[in-house]
């Protein structure tokens, strides 16, 4: 039996393990379920060694140099603090350009994004497909039940160590920091994972992300990719910011007693201020396609769950003096709360973030 077969053989327990519990859930949609976990394994039985697909010689040059890449991300991700264990040992060529395609709904005038629970992962705001078409006729329903949508291709995505993930080709064309920076995201929710709070997981994984990217380039004595990288980052703050500003502005809009047609059309108003607002940032700052598309409370809320508490855990990771160990300990603390003291204690975190600073 190969390494492949064996490997194989050991996550379809799990797998169909996984299809009894979201059978037993009392879910109706026991469809939706079979195409993830079909689509899970489908991942799974790609996968082969990085090793080995190095040394094949029809790898293209441009894939062995990122999964060359991979492994010493992964190397420097245990010397981090992040649990690595087995992910991204593997490579999976899918032959598509996403991974999954996620399907966000929040109601028209809301800016909270409806909520989908499991077994395994908890409650998430968001309902993946593996399929493109079965997210659009998904995306269609909710928009027919008067929802804002937003559906979004995926790269990547993290099974919290149930399954070793596998680098995959829906994220091996991006520069070396960003490719870098998604490895270190993913191994971040196997590092501290709350079911039910999306917000909290992925903001908590983008601060990981950015503090293992900054000190992965400053090791590797890139000066010109870290300067490259904290310009970026900076332009990509400036604009989230701006999002949500007004997400703020129609959390505020919607507790008011207009009528629902003057609703929409002060609703419609935030969203021409803030592309107004971004336009006037100048050229060169990401989101511009973004932007450039329909917006809505759904669209605006997915960029809310990757960053709302991104401020709240710099000021933690700068509490523990940037070093990884003492920071997830402070995190681990963080998790045991309830979610209401959890909210605040991070809402006091991003209040001393916000404050100017001592003179």
């Amino acid at each position: 039996m190969s390494d492949q077969t064996r490997r194989v053989a050991r996550a379809i327990p799990r797998a169909f393990l996984l299809l009894a519990l979201l059978s037993a859930s009392g879910c109706s949609s026991l469809a939706y379920y079979s195409q993830a976990v079909s689509g899970q394994l489908s991942l799974l039985m790609k996968r082969r060694p990085i090793a080995d697909v190095i040394s094949d010689p029809a790898t293209p040059p441009e894939v062995r140099d990122k999964l060359s890449l991979a492994l010493d991300a992964r190397r420097f991700a245990r010397e981090f603090g992040l649990p690595v264990g087995d992910s991204h040992a593997t490579y999976a060529d899918l032959g598509r350009t996403f991974v999954v395609w996620n399907v966000f709904a929040a109601p028209e005038f809301s800016v909270r994004l409806e909520s989908h629970c499991f077994p395994v992962a908890g409650c998430v705001t968001y309902r993946g497909y593996f399929s493109e078409d079965a997210a659009r006729q998904a995306a269609d329903d909710a928009r027919r039940e008067g929802f804002d949508v937003y559906l979004g291709g995926v790269a990547a995505y993290s099974t919290l160590g149930w399954f070793d993930d596998p680098v995959l080709n829906t994220f091996i064309a991006r520069s070396d920091a960003r490719f870098v920076g998604l490895l270190f995201h993913e191994l971040a929710h196997k590092a501290v994972y709350i079911k039910g709070d999306t917000t909290f997981n992925e903001s908590f994984a983008t601060t990981v992300e950015r503090a293992a990217l900054a000190r992965w380039l400053a090791a590797r004595g890139d000066e010109t990719g870290y300067e490259r990288y904290v310009a970026v980052e900076a332009r990509r703050q400036a604009v989230v910011r701006l999002i949500l500003g007004a997400r703020q502005s129609l959390d505020a809009l919607y507790q008011t007693d207009l009528s629902a047609d003057d609703m929409r059309k002060a609703k419609q108003g935030v969203f021409d201020d803030l592309r107004a607002r971004y336009a006037a940032l100048g050229e060169g700052y990401p989101y511009a396609a973004w932007m450039a598309g329909e917006l809505n409370n759904a669209k605006l809320g997915t960029v809310a769950e990757y960053h709302g508490w991104v401020p709240a855990f710099t000021v933690l990771l700068a509490d523990s003096d940037g070093e990884m160990g003492d920071f997830l300990a402070r995190v681990e603390a963080l998790a045991r709360l309830d979610k209401a003291a959890r909210d605040a204690r991070l809402s006091d975190l991003s209040n001393r973030a916000a404050a100017p600073p001592p003179s």
